[in-house]
């Protein structure tokens, strides 16, 4: 059964904190297929605010990450308000 978006939402911010490229990007592609069932087409998915934090994340551990990136920070906020942030 797939996650909610709830649920891959806060996958994403929780992922901010691990240090494992490996882990992260196997859990990376199950999100992914996971996030395609709340999605329409690839480049929704590709470009969907729990995709760019995933893909900020590998970024960061293979030092390609560009800091002050605004659309980083966009996605941020969008999946802290889809997991029920405040």
């Amino acid at each position: 059964m797939s996650k909610t978006i709830k649920q891959l939402a806060q996958e994403a911010l929780d992922v901010q904190n691990a240090c494992n490229l490996c882990g992260v990007v196997q859990s990376f592609a199950r999100a992914m297929i996971d996030l395609g069932e709340h999605t329409k087409g690839t480049d929704e998915r590709n470009q969907h605010p729990v995709s760019v934090l995933w893909a900020d994340k590998v970024a960061h551990l293979t030092g390609t990450q560009a800091i002050g990136n605004d659309a980083v920070m966009k996605a941020y906020t969008i999946c802290h308000d889809l997991a029920g942030g405040v």
